[in-house]
């Protein structure tokens, strides 16, 4: 059993500047991924908008620009993906499939008003109790209110 955790967060800035088509292809080529059109902008939309979508909303947010991508190609590039171990997948709510290509570890909090999903930066987090287990996942959810919402309540 855990005992005593105890945690120090803040929200992570989107800082970094966005990448572009020719930098996500060379990085899906050095994964072993052909960085096809549908590939390069499926891979552009989790890397610069960083709003944690689902395939559903990639595919609704791209079929605009694109018009011929379905959604089995952006299910099947998601799956790739990951199993390349280039996105991480949430699980923030049990039905609900989500995707994060930033893979340095971070929490995440939804905001159960307006569904967004925000990064959070972990500054320090203290365990106890694990001495005889071996941890193979490590996940930060949180639930609450984000600031926007909070005044509108």
């Amino acid at each position: 059993m855990v005992t005593n955790m105890r945690a120090q967060t803040k929200l992570r800035e989107k800082t970094d500047k966005p990448w572009n088509l020719d930098e996500i292809g060379q990085f899906l080529g050095q994964q072993g991924i052909r960085p096809s059109f549908h590939r390069l902008k499926i891979f552009e939309y989790l890397i610069n908008e960083r709003t944690h979508p689902t395939a559903d909303e990639i595919y609704e947010v791209l079929k605009k620009e694109i018009p011929a991508i379905s959604r089995a190609t952006v299910y099947n590039t998601l799956r790739l993906f990951f199993d390349r171990k280039i996105v991480q997948v949430l699980n923030i709510e049990k039905n609900e499939a989500r995707y994060d290509a930033t893979l340095t570890w971070h929490g995440h909090f939804k905001c159960l008003l307006c569904g967004q999903v925000y990064d959070v930066e972990i500054e320090s987090l203290e365990l106890s109790g694990l001495d005889n287990y071996q941890v193979l996942e490590k996940h930060l959810d949180l639930k609450g209110l984000c600031p926007s919402c909070s005044h509108k309540k």
